[in-house]
């Protein structure tokens, strides 16, 4: 879900990024367009321009605040976009949207916006990387990832609360989706000592997932006025991984580019590496090793748009941008 931020070296603005949609780089981790993009489409809309584009100031109709490794955790990755920068530039944002239209239309259009925040995974899987002495140190323990999870849902919460004080009140949400099926934690943990690498971050994940799901619950009956709906992204990836002929694909385990085993290692791009690029990006699960294709975007975003309790809950997107 990642669009281009504006800052130099993210490296989606390089070829083959785009090669299926836009037929050359547009910003987007994706052989084409993100769930995002789709959503958009789906819902009439243009494709949502990227808060930093140079030259961009017209956010009637929306835009991404999406980065490259963003993390909730500000020590998790540092340097790189966090949320609480991307909450700076919201708020900068929405005082620049009520310059344009006026106090009164820009508290209308952010109480009918649906807010997509889809941000978590890179803090866990960051752990499992070199020299991350800021973070929990391996082997995990039941405490420890118990208490990861919960400074994050913290962290996590403390913006939710910003977003609702400025005026959102439709949120959307895909959880964190199996991280031990990610090509590049597939290659990451085979470096580690700890033979339960993968498992550890499944774990994590479906941690994670369970306690934000509780988490929502009570944000709703707390705050009125809060909407939410829930994608089942953990599923939603687990079923294609393990059933990839019954979703219309041939590989779901290795990446359409990149290098190493299952093309986990992040050099599709990168002129100073060899990288491999398959020719039909369509039949894989994976485009990098860390980010779905063009394909399996799309049957993402119309699970998320409508699809039934079973994989969106309580209200898909459809329902919860038609509430008032």
């Amino acid at each position: 879900m990642t669009l281009y931020t504006g800052v130099a070296g993210d490296g989606a603005e390089f070829w083959p990024y785009g090669r299926t949609y836009f037929k050359k780089p547009a910003g987007r981790y994706c052989d084409g367009r993100v769930i995002p993009d789709f959503l958009a489409e789906y819902a009439g809309w243009p494709h949502l321009q990227p808060y930093l584009q140079p030259g961009f100031d017209d956010y009637t109709k929306g835009t991404s605040f999406a980065a490259a490794s963003a993390c909730v955790l500000v020590e998790t990755r540092p340097g790189k976009i966090n949320l609480a920068l991307q909450m700076y530039y919201f708020v900068q944002m929405v005082r620049k949207l009520k310059q344009q239209v006026g106090e009164s239309e820009g508290n209308k259009l952010l109480s009918k916006a649906v807010y997509l925040i889809d941000i978590g995974g890179n803090d866990y899987f960051s752990i499992f990387e070199p020299n991350k002495t800021n973070l929990p140190q391996l082997p995990l323990n039941p405490q420890s990832k118990k208490a990861y999870v919960n400074l994050i849902l913290s962290e996590l919460t403390t913006h939710i609360y910003t977003l609702y004080n400025k005026g959102a009140r439709k949120f959307a949400f895909p959880n964190i989706g199996p991280l031990g099926h990610f090509p590049s934690m597939k290659t990451l943990c085979m470096l580690r000592p700890e033979k339960s690498c993968l498992a550890d971050l499944d774990e994590l994940a479906r941690m994670h997932n369970a306690a934000f799901a509780k988490l929502a619950n009570k944000l709703q009956k707390r705050l009125p006025g809060f909407k939410y709906s829930i994608y089942d992204f953990y599923t939603a990836v687990d079923l294609r991984v393990l059933n990839a002929y019954s979703y219309g694909f041939k590989e779901s385990i290795t990446a359409c580019c990149g290098s190493g085993m299952y093309n986990g290692d992040f050099t599709c791009q990168k002129t100073e590496h060899s990288f491999s690029a398959c020719s039909n990006p369509p039949d894989y699960l994976w485009f990098d090793a860390g980010h779905p294709t063009e394909k399996a975007n799309q049957q993402f975003a119309y699970e998320m748009w409508s699809g039934g309790l079973d994989v969106v809950a309580p209200y898909n997107l459809k329902s919860l941008l038609a509430m008032s």
